[in-house]
This record gives C-alpha cells, sequence and structure tokens, in this order.
C-alpha cells in the first residue's frame, strides 16, 4: 500500500473515530455524571452575563477565559447542562485532533495504528474520561496545551515564535495552573537540548509573564483583584499538604493527587516497554517514549510541590504516558512483552470506562435528566428566586428569574445579605437539611409535597472517589407561607 493511501485511510479512520467520539458523549452528555457545583460555578458567569446580570458570581470568584468563551456558546446553544457539558466535550475532541496530528508531525509515533490507538487508549482513561465528562473547563486546557505542543513542530522558527508568544500570552487567561506546566517544559526542554530552542523558551515565558501582568491587572480595574487574590490563596498546594503533615500530623490528599484507578496501568504498561526496547537498543535518551516518561516525572513533581493534581488534572501526565506508551509500541516486534504491555491496556481500559459504566449502571434509573427538567417545570415559576441544591441549579437556573447555589468556597447563606434572603421564594433541597436551611434563610416555610428522590444505588457508596460518586438527585420543594 503507498504512502499516500496509508495516509487517506488513516485519516479516515481518525474522523469517524473523533465523530463518533464527539456525538455519543454530547448525546449522553446529561446522562453521566450528576450535575455538580464545579461545572455550575463555572458556567455561572456566563448564565448571569446572559440574564443581564453582569459577568460575574456571587460570593466567589470566577475569572478565566473559557468563562468569557461559554457566553457566545450559550447564546447560540443556550444554557443547559448539556450545552455546558458540550462545550467541554467539543474542546477535548479538538485536543484529540490536535495531539493526533502534532505526534505524526514530529513522528514521535511512527504508525498509523498505534496512532490511532493512542486515541483509544486516551477515551477509554478513567481520569480522561472524567475530564471530558464533567463540564469543568479542562477539555478546553488539555487543547490549549496540546495546541502549545503542535506549535513547536512548525519549521519556520520566525512563525513558530510569532505564535508561541500569542497563544502564551492568553495562557494565564486560560487558567493559572497552565503556568507550571509551561515552565516545566521549559526547564525540560533546556536540560534535553541545551540552546537549541533558547529562544522559544525565553518568548514563551515572557509572553505568559506579560498575560500573567495584564490578567490581574484587568481583574483590579474592575476591582476584582483582592477576590482573585482570595480565590488563589484558598487553593491548597504541595507546600501546605507538607506543612499540615510536619505541623498538625495530617496527611489530607483528597483534590490533592488524582484519584486514576487507568494511570498505574498505563504507566506500568509504557515502563515495560522502555525496559524492553533498552535492552534491544532500539531507543537511546533522546527517544520519544524516554522524553515522555522523563517529561510527565518532572511535571508530576512540579505540580505536586508549587501546585495540585487532582483527577481533573491528571490529562496532564496520562497524555505524555500515552504518547510514550504508543511510541514504544511502534517500535515493538511482536512478543510477549508486547502482549503483556497491550492487556495493561486492557485492565486501564477496564478501570476506565469500565468503572465508570458500572457507576451508571448502579442506578441508571436516576439519570434521566428529563424528569428533573420535567419536575421544575411543574415545581418552579418564571418569577420565582430559588434556592436549590446543586444537582438541580442548572435546570431550575434555565426556568426562574434568579437562583442561588447552596455553596461557592464555602456555605453561602453567612454570607448573604437579609435582603437577598428575603427575596427567596422557593427551596428545592434535600429534606435532610431543610431545617437548617430554613434557620439559616430565615422565615415561614412549608412543604408543598412536591418531591424527586432516588430510587437506585451508588455500588460506589458515599466514597470520596470523585465523579463515580457525585450526589444523585434528592430534592424536597417547599415555598414561603
Amino acid at each position: 500500500m503507498d504512502k499516500d493511501t496509508q495516509r487517506v485511510r488513516e485519516e479516515w479512520v481518525v474522523s469517524l473515530f473523533l465523530l463518533a467520539f464527539l456525538i455519543f458523549n454530547i448525546v449522553t452528555a446529561t446522562s453521566y455524571p450528576f450535575p455538580h457545583l464545579d461545572e455550575s460555578l463555572q458556567a455561572e458567569p456566563a448564565i448571569n452575563y446572559i440574564h443581564g446580570q453582569g459577568f460575574g458570581i456571587r460570593f466567589d470568584e470566577i475569572l478565566g477565559m473559557y468563562s468569557f468563551l461559554l457566553v457566545p456558546w450559550m447564546k447560540l446553544f443556550g444554557p443547559s447542562l448539556q450545552s455546558i457539558r458540550s462545550a467541554d466535550i467539543l474542546s477535548m475532541t479538538l485536543a484529540f485532533l490536535v495531539l493526533w496530528s502534532a505526534v505524526k508531525r514530529f513522528n514521535i509515533v511512527p504508525l498509523a495504528i498505534w496512532r490511532v490507538f493512542l486515541l483509544t487508549v486516551l477515551a477509554t482513561e478513567y481520569g480522561m474520561i472524567v475530564v471530558y465528562r464533567n463540564g469543568r473547563y479542562d477539555g478546553f486546557g488539555a487543547l490549549v496545551l496540546m495546541v502549545l505542543f503542535w506549535l513547536m513542530s512548525i519549521e519556520g522558527r520566525r512563525t513558530r515564535l510569532f505564535w508561541l508568544f500569542m497563544v502564551c500570552l492568553l495562557l494565564p487567561w486560560a487558567g493559572m495552573q497552565f503556568v507550571p506546566v509551561l515552565f516545566t517544559a521549559g526547564v525540560f526542554l533546556f536540560l534535553i537540548f541545551r540552546w537549541r530552542y533558547w529562544m522559544e523558551i525565553a518568548v514563551s515565558f515572557l509572553a505568559s509573564v506579560l498575560g500573567a501582568a495584564g490578567f490581574f491587572l484587568v481583574a483590579a480595574a474592575n476591582g476584582r483583584l483582592s477576590t482573585l487574590l482570595k480565590f488563589i490563596r484558598g487553593q491548597k498546594i504541595g507546600i501546605d499538604i507538607i506543612s499540615d503533615l510536619i505541623h498538625h500530623g495530617q496527611l489530607i490528599l483528597y483534590n490533592y493527587i488524582p484519584a486514576d484507578f487507568s494511570f498505574p496501568f498505563l504507566f506500568f504498561a509504557a515502563i515495560v516497554v522502555l525496559v524492553h526496547l533498552l535492552r534491544q537498543n532500539k531507543i537511546n535518551l533522546r527517544s520519544g517514549i524516554v522524553l515522555a516518561l522523563l517529561f510527565d516525572i518532572l511535571l508530576s513533581i512540579t505540580m505536586l510541590t508549587v501546585a495540585k493534581l487532582p483527577t481533573y488534572y491528571s490529562y496532564m501526565i496520562v497524555i505524555p504516558t500515552a504518547v510514550a506508551l504508543c511510541s514504544g509500541l511502534a517500535l515493538c516486534e511482536p512478543d510477549k512483552l508486547r502482549n503483556a504491555a497491550l492487556i495493561l491496556c486492557a485492565l486501564s481500559a477496564a478501570a476506565g470506562a469500565g468503572l465508570h459504566v458500572a457507576a451508571y449502571l448502579g442506578d441508571y434509573q436516576d439519570r434521566n435528566y428529563s424528569h428533573l427538567e420535567q419536575f421544575v417545570d411543574q415545581t418552579v415559576h418564571s418569577d420565582d428566586i430559588a434556592y436549590v441544591d446543586t444537582p438541580g441549579y442548572l435546570a431550575v437556573r434555565q426556568r426562574a428569574r434568579d437562583a442561588y447555589l447552596p455553596e461557592a468556597e464555602g456555605p453561602i447563606i453567612p454570607l448573604m445579605s437579609q435582603r437577598q434572603k428575603d427575596a427567596i421564594t422557593v427551596l428545592l433541597i434535600p429534606s435532610s437539611v431543610s431545617e437548617s436551611t430554613i434557620n439559616g434563610l430565615g422565615g415561614q416555610w412549608q412543604e408543598t409535597g412536591q418531591k424527586i428522590a432516588p430510587t437506585g444505588h451508588n455500588i460506589f457508596g458515599n466514597r470520596r472517589m470523585g465523579l463515580v460518586t457525585f450526589r444523585p438527585i434528592n430534592l424536597t420543594v417547599y415555598r414561603r407561607r
């Protein structure tokens, strides 16, 4: 088969794979996982803006490029849960496309079959599913980082430097967590290639510093710098974890390290392939598998020291590991060790897609989001101002005049003015928190008898396992007397 035929066939396979990935995830977007706080907070500034309430969020601060981009997206597709999650799913689909193009241009993964396999591994990996299914902005983050990776493949240096400057200028606006990733990449390039890419490193660092300065200046000009800094200081990083361990004897790793049940299989598979190829003298210290794994380790150390690496950031280490693995597999001859690596990849998919499917099936009867939307239409009026438990917030926000989440960085009731409390006309909350909520808001309330309660059982219980243990929809309606 000639090269042109192979190229066209690969492009068709990749296009069909990504199209199927996009359609399946958008169609099933509302069925898994249950709606949760982070995606509601991320969408809140854009929702407030399209309702004429300004671009912002009450009792917290969300100021980033993705929330700005959600404004035109919501004007086109509405502020529904499916629309919000579809934006992140589309971002991840484009990230996969850019990654496939980059590894092909760099020739890191030289064979087409392993480039397609790379996409399959990523699409079924536990942490990656968390990233593209949860409605946050992490799919967009993956896209930004993959674009930076792709830009390094541009042959003309002036063109490469120009686009690196432009993208890195916007990087702090996309998210401050990307700055240590950029720093790590720059240090890594210098350690490996010395002065070969010094201009790319300098331009990228300069642009990111200018972008960060502009970001904070805009926040200050809009009177939002103090709340932004408060939000940033409130994030626990590696130094805080170590300090708590030393001073208080507490080691709290929740939301600090990834609860990614696929990653150990994937990483071990890459190590198996690496050792196998080193023994056969097929690779050297500048081979793709070696460089990707070294970068993976260096980035993990950096993020765990100066930031954090929760499950929704796991794409930062999963993608380099998967690239390393497929780069090595492309050089392997069919033998027992390659088969062992493929078995580990199958276990990664089983721990990834398998666990998520199991979580869905455990209470699938509660995951029909249209039931919640019908319930909201029957219980909430267009002139209501509602106080809504997180899983029901986005559905109510489409129907009511206004709505409050119960928490942001903490409970909001202590932060509300008396006027805001008195304006609330309806509560949609679990009955278990009704007493504390009504005491906090004040006034006389009565249960209407309308409720929507879970009927299934989550097989993972209430453990802190992220997406698979998100709370189901459990709402009881109360109105002022």
